[in-house]
């Protein structure tokens, strides 16, 4: 009976390391995951950035557009 015990709690300790190590797997390669968006992220904001320095004037026309676009929606929702 004793030996029964002891061989289910062996077991129970054998399963919990293996969850443990494949619950460490998954978070190594979430970190890693994790860090590789925010390379690429950074990078496309580096990349937006510059466009948008070399090219002011269509940033200021496309936020013209927009305000525009918005304030008639606007209006003609609140005119009702």
């Amino acid at each position: 009976m004793e030996e029964d015990k002891i061989k289910s709690e062996v077991k129970m300790e054998e399963m919990s390391k293996k969850f443990d190590n494949s619950y460490q797997d998954v978070i190594e390669k979430l970190n890693e995951e994790k860090e590789r968006l925010e390379n690429e992220l950074r990078h496309e904001y580096r990349a937006a950035r510059k466009y948008v320095r070399s090219h002011p004037e269509e940033g200021l026309a496309y936020s013209f557009i927009g305000g525009m676009v918005i304030g008639i929606l606007l209006s003609k929702i609140f005119s009702r």
